[in-house]
């Protein structure tokens, strides 16, 4: 099974929030409309489910600060399993500390193995929805 397509995910999100969503200039992952005169910034990382069931995804910086600055932040995690997550990143900020990210220069975030984990157990209060349907 492989990820979801990008444009599938965009086109839920366009009706649920009732915009168009466009590409954020030199960022293949991430979108931004208006909503009800909010701001809404959507990222759709990808990750594989590795042998051991585990998967992972990197945030860098820029994307980071775009989803911060939003009203309206969405992270739509497309799993090689064929599910989208669809997670409301200010949620998932709050969850995010030094024990369970690696900085770098360039990556702020590594949603390490817990995170995947916690999506797919549905521990994550901060999915608005999962997805399976494509």
């Amino acid at each position: 099974m492989s990820a979801p397509d990008k444009k599938i995910v965009l086109n839920k999100l366009r009706q649920k929030y009732g915009c168009s969503l466009s590409t954020i200039t030199g960022k293949q992952i991430m979108y931004q409309g208006v909503s009800g005169e909010k701001r809404i910034v959507v990222c759709t990382p990808y990750s594989k489910i590795h042998t051991i069931g585990k998967g992972w995804f990197d945030l860098t910086i820029k994307q980071v600060e775009l989803l911060d600055d939003a009203d309206i932040s969405v992270l739509a995690v497309r799993l090689e399993d064929g599910n989208v997550y669809y997670v409301d990143f200010k949620e998932l900020r709050k969850m995010i500390t030094p024990d369970n990210q690696l900085v770098n220069s360039r990556v702020e975030i590594r949603m390490q193995e817990w995170v995947v984990d916690h999506l797919r157990g549905g521990q994550f209060h901060g999915v608005t929805s999962v997805d399976s349907s494509h």
